[in-house]
C-alpha cells in the first residue's frame, strides 16, 4: 500500500484477538471464570482478521527477494497451521455461545497448542523483518 507492505499492518489485531482468545480459554481452565463465549468470539473475529492478513502476506510474499523465500515459507506454514488449530478450537466449541455451555477440553488444548504456534509464527515474522530486513526500505543519508 503506497509503497509499503501491507501484511506488518495487519497481523496486529488477529495475534491479539487470538492469544487473547487463548488466555480466555485458560482462565476458564484454571476456574478464573465461567465464562465460555468471550474466547468463542475473540477466536471467531482473529480468524476473519488472520484470513486478511495471510491474503496481505501472500501479496507481500509474491515481491520477496527468492532467497527469503524459505524462511518465509517457514512462518507461513507455521502460522496457517495456528490458523487451522484455532478453526478447528472454534469449530468444536460451537455451542458454547449458548449461557450453559461448557467447554470440551480439547478444544482448550487446540487452542493452547494454536496459540504457542502463533506465538512462534510471530517470532518467525519478526525474524523476516528484523533479521533479513524483508520490507525495510533501504534509505541513502
Amino acid at each position: 500500500m503506497l509503497g509499503h507492505p501491507l501484511h506488518p499492518a495487519l497481523v496486529h489485531f488477529p495475534l491479539a484477538l487470538l492469544l487473547s482468545a487463548t488466555i480466555g480459554d485458560v482462565a476458564w481452565l484454571v476456574g478464573l471464570t465461567a465464562d465460555t463465549h468471550v474466547a468463542a468470539i475473540l477466536m471467531a473475529a482473529g480468524l476473519a482478521g488472520g484470513l486478511l492478513a495471510m491474503a496481505a502476506g501472500l501479496i507481500d510474499f509474491s515481491r520477496m527477494d527468492e532467497h527469503l523465500m524459505p524462511h518465509a515459507a517457514r512462518h507461513m506454514m507455521v502460522v496457517a497451521v495456528a490458523w487451522l488449530g484455532y478453526a478447528a478450537a472454534l469449530y468444536l466449541r460451537r455451542d458454547s455461545l449458548r449461557a450453559d455451555a461448557d467447554l470440551d477440553l480439547m478444544s482448550v488444548g487446540i487452542s493452547i497448542g494454536s496459540g504457542l504456534l502463533l506465538a512462534l509464527g510471530g517470532w518467525l515474522g519478526g525474524r523476516l523483518v528484523y533479521k533479513f530486513g524483508v520490507g525495510v526500505a533501504r534509505v541513502e543519508p
